[in-house]
Formats: structure tokens, C-alpha cells, sequence
């Protein structure tokens, strides 16, 4: 599958907000709206926002997160490493309640069944907190530097990636909510090392990571990974497509799709936040059907 068949002919990358002091988190609503955090202190900033359909920015706390997603009960998610929790947002009224304490969050995703998993990097595990029974319990362990972290539309299978490696891991999500039969299914492309002189007609050395950060995926079964070369593009077997270069010098830390029909690409990079129009449609992890749009299947 080529990057022909996901980007829109005439369509580039499109500023949605500057001077931020470091933007993260991208993710949508059922309605497309966006929402991100800026992690630092700005002229608007540390806080959450969202960007409604017609463009109008909101903040809605001065709070942070580095990683956000709704879950099925409505509530907006956030990953507070600061604060080493994870707290849930009413959108409507501001309100903020700790659900997770004692933990070391840097991404996250919810699930229909209302499991929130998680990534901690730095004890290079993923752990998962079942929000109906309010268990806890690590479901991986190894991955060099877990940090961005996805589902399939259908919630059968879970994606992490490696910030200091070159694989996105995935895993066949049980009934349960455990995972199992965890493998090495994308390989990220890495910039060539130029501190490493290669043997003559060996060919260039490449570095073992691309810094992998932020995922999503979408309703067509493709995958989304944010690197220091730009947004890698997966198809659904787990073959790369294609990376689409980022705009400007400075590197993505995750991606996400929002907008109308959830069909804009949607970076954060730096103090920026940017997007374009793709031929995809995001999935919405916290739905039973993915959040399929009408029509779609």
C-alpha cells in the first residue's frame, strides 16, 4: 500500500496553534472535535484544550498531560506523570478526579470494555487498570522504552512502540483484558548513523531507534507512528506504506486523527500542533464498533 492511496492530492500540512511550550496528547471526540495538552508553561499554557470543527480554540484546564483519550463512560483520560496518576476529566465541567495513583504514566488508551492500559516507560512496562473492577496489574514487560500505545478499531489487538528501539510490538488482546502472543509486527525506518563508518560495500550503518512516541489507527486498519522522521505509515499486516515528512526542523511527539469524519492527520510538534486531510477515518477505541462511521461498513 502506498502513501497514494492515504494522502490527498494539493493537501499539506496546516497550522491549528503556535506558540505552545510543548504540545502533546492529540485526540478526538465521537464528533471529531480535537483535543491536546501543552505540557509547559506558554502564553496560553501548561493546560488542556480542544478545537471545535469550526476552529475555535477552548482551553478547558491548566492542567497537563502527556498523553489523553476518551473512554467509554464519556470522560476524558489524562497521563499526569508530574503527579504520578492518571485522572479522568469531565469536558463539561472542568471537574478532575485522580483514578490511578502511584503510577508513572507517559501514554495511554482506553478501551470499550473500559480498561485503560498504559505505558511506563522508565520501568519499561505496560500496565493495564480495569476501570469496573478497580484491579491493576502489568500485562508486559521488556520493551526497551514503551511509550506510544494504540488499539485496533475492533480492540482485538494492541500496538506499543519502542522509543529506543526499531519495532512497534503488538499483542492479541484476551477476553480478559491480558495480553498474549507479543511480537516485534513493524519495523520503523531509522536515519543512518554518521558516527559509524562502515566496512567498504557494506552499505550505510543505521541507528537502532527513531525515537518512536505517539500512535493511532484507523478504521481501515492502518497505523500511525510518530518519529523523528515523521508520521510512519503501517498497513494493516504491519508493512511500513511510507513516512510523511513533518513540517519545520523540530521532531513529532504523537499523532492523531480528528476533524470531520476524523479524517485529518493531526500532529503535535514542538510549540506547533498541525494537520492535513488523509483518506482515513480514526477509530475511537472506547467505542464497541470502533466509532465506524455511517455507512462504512
Amino acid at each position: 500500500m502506498s502513501l497514494a492511496k492515504l494522502l490527498v492530492k494539493g493537501q499539506d500540512w496546516e497550522l491549528i496553534r503556535d506558540r505552545l511550550g510543548f504540545a502533546d496528547g492529540p485526540c478526538s471526540d465521537a464528533r471529531g472535535n480535537l483535543y491536546f495538552s501543552d505540557m509547559r508553561k506558554s502564553a496560553v499554557g501548561p493546560g488542556i484544550f480542544r478545537v471545535g470543527l469550526d476552529g475555535e480554540v477552548t482551553k478547558l484546564l491548566s492542567e497537563a498531560a502527556s498523553g489523553l483519550m476518551f473512554g467509554p463512560d464519556g470522560r476524558l483520560y489524562a497521563c499526569q506523570g508530574r503527579e504520578k496518576r492518571i485522572a479522568a476529566i469531565d469536558v463539561k465541567t472542568g471537574s478532575i478526579t485522580t483514578v490511578v495513583s502511584n503510577v508513572q504514566p507517559n501514554d495511554l488508551v482506553v478501551s470499550a470494555q473500559g480498561r485503560i492500559y498504559f505505558t511506563e516507560t522508565r520501568k519499561k512496562q505496560v500496565t493495564m487498570f480495569d476501570l469496573s473492577t478497580g484491579s491493576k496489574r502489568g500485562v508486559d514487560s521488556g520493551i526497551t522504552a514503551p511509550n506510544g500505545i494504540a488499539l485496533s478499531a475492533d480492540g482485538e489487538s494492541l500496538a506499543v512502540s519502542d522509543f529506543r528501539g526499531e519495532h512497534v510490538w503488538i499483542f492479541r488482546v484476551e477476553k480478559d483484558g491480558t495480553l498474549k502472543f507479543k511480537e516485534p509486527f513493524m519495523t520503523m525506518r531509522t536515519r543512518v548513523d554518521p558516527d559509524v563508518v562502515s566496512p567498504q560495500g557494506t552499505g550505510p550503518v543505521y541507528r537502532k531507534s527513531c525515537r518512536g512516541d505517539g500512535m493511532t489507527s484507523d478504521l481501515q486498519g492502518r497505523w500511525y507512528v510518530a518519529t523523528e522522521l515523521g508520521v510512519q505509515f503501517f498497513d494493516a499486516s504491519g508493512r511500513i506504506s511510507g513516512v510523511i515528512p513533518h513540517p519545520g526542523p523540530k521532531g513529532i511527539t504523537s499523532v492523531g486523527l480528528s476533524g470531520t469524519d476524523r479524517s485529518y492527520l493531526t500532529i503535535t510538534q514542538g510549540d506547533t500542533v498541525y494537520r492535513r486531510k488523509v483518506q482515513a477515518n480514526g477509530a475511537l477505541y472506547h467505542l464497541k464498533d470502533g466509532g465506524a462511521l455511517p455507512g462504512s461498513k
